[in-house]
């Protein structure tokens, strides 16, 4: 799935009302890996001027950077499902619950 769908699919308002804010942030990560609030300091500020929790945001962005070709083969099945899954995670040496949440909000 390139960024450019992943973004469109993120800037769906309705997923935001079910997701807790979850897309919300997941698209505020992708504004952040854009460049549209800055670096260091001044994107903290940017972000709670914002109304994001800039923690938040970043965790997501780490993720993101470190982690997306992993979230996209658990998204593509190479990692099974359920515990399976988390125990496959963890065996390739991954953080089984940070891949997870960052596949859970690329899904969103």
């Amino acid at each position: 799935m390139s960024d450019e769908i992943i973004l469109e699919k993120l800037a769906d308002t309705d997923l935001e009302d079910v997701s807790g804010g979850v897309t919300r942030n997941m698209r505020a990560a992708f504004a952040v890996m854009r460049g549209d609030y800055g670096n260091g300091t001044e994107r903290m500020i940017r972000l709670e001027n914002a109304g994001y929790d800039s923690q938040a945001v970043q965790g997501l962005v780490n993720d993101y950077l470190k982690y997306a070709n992993v979230a996209q083969d658990v998204i593509n099945g190479k990692y099974g499902n359920g515990e399976a899954r988390m125990i496959a995670l963890r065996r390739a040496g991954y953080p089984a619950e940070v891949v997870q949440n960052l596949v859970n909000n690329l899904l969103l």
